[in-house]
């Protein structure tokens, strides 16, 4: 009898060794497939990415790095709401995911659900506030907006935390504005304009003044600049966007410069 109680915990931990080594196999699979599925996507193959992703959800549907890559994929395949009910499920498992309520953001504003959508900013400032990751922490904008035109996506930065008398508040471009901080679709504000303003009584003295350009980088070099709308005060978010798909859709004109490259792309 001794003998016999004396190999069961043997034989449990045997077994728990190879339930481990199991879920370990899984876990190891799961990421190859994952990892496999971002090739395919840098690729342009973002359905083989999203059916790598879902693969791996099936058996594993609280993976985060799952949930979060087929959120992405979904997106850029314009699955808006399948998109969206993996976010829900991934920022129930993890509140604290930045990237997550960023996309939320996107997808919400694409939507048209700005409640979801300024829920989402709010959160997405609470996870940079209580971020354990440094780099996190130390963000001071991030994607909030995607439009899609032919198949690629011009994408709008906000730049929630910068002030003073001349800095740009959001801006809109292809590829990741950031790359390249002068130029795009340019909410910004400058002294020497509201100066100007002010001394022309065109605005009080304690406001500032916004305005909506164009910038792009000639050929020849330098810069070519469209003034498309001037604000008195730092207008919302929602103003100015409407403002950019109104350039997007040629249906607005500068009103000082000429028009450039984004005028009526949403067209050709």
């Amino acid at each position: 009898m001794r003998v016999i109680q004396a190999v069961r915990p043997i034989v449990l931990a045997a077994i728990l060794l190879c339930l481990t080594a199991g879920v370990r196999a899984d876990s190891d699979r799961d990421t190859a497939d994952l990892n496999r599925a971002l090739t395919l996507f840098h690729e342009g193959n973002a359905a083989g990415a999203l059916a790598l992703a879902e693969g791996v959800l099936t058996h594993a549907p609280d993976s985060e790095d799952g949930l979060f890559r087929s959120a992405m994929f979904n997106l850029q395949l314009n699955n808006l709401e399948a998109a969206r009910g993996r976010l829900e499920r991934l920022v129930k498992l993890s509140g604290n995911y930045f990237a997550a309520w960023e996309m939320m953001v996107q997808v919400a504003q694409e939507q048209g659900d700005l409640q979801r959508r300024d829920e989402a900013i709010e959160r997405l400032r609470i996870s940079i506030a209580t971020a354990l990751d440094p780099e996190i922490r130390q963000k001071t904008d991030f994607i909030r907006d995607r439009i899609r035109i032919n198949g690629d996506d011009i994408l709008g930065v906000d730049y929630f935390e910068r002030g003073g008398s001349d800095f740009t508040r959001y801006q809109w471009s292809f590829g990741d504005p950031r790359d390249n901080p002068g130029i795009g679709l340019l909410l910004r504000t400058d002294a020497y304009t509201t100066e100007t303003w002010a001394d022309t009584a065109l605005m009080p003295r304690d406001e500032q003044l916004f305005h909506l350009d164009m910038v792009e980088i000639k050929p020849e070099g330098g810069e070519s600049v469209a003034v498309y709308a001037y604000y008195v005060g730092q207008p919302a978010f929602d103003v100015v966007r409407a403002k950019v798909m109104q350039i997007l859709r040629g249906e607005a004109q500068p009103l000082a410069g000429k028009p450039g490259s984004f005028q009526g792309i949403m067209k050709k």
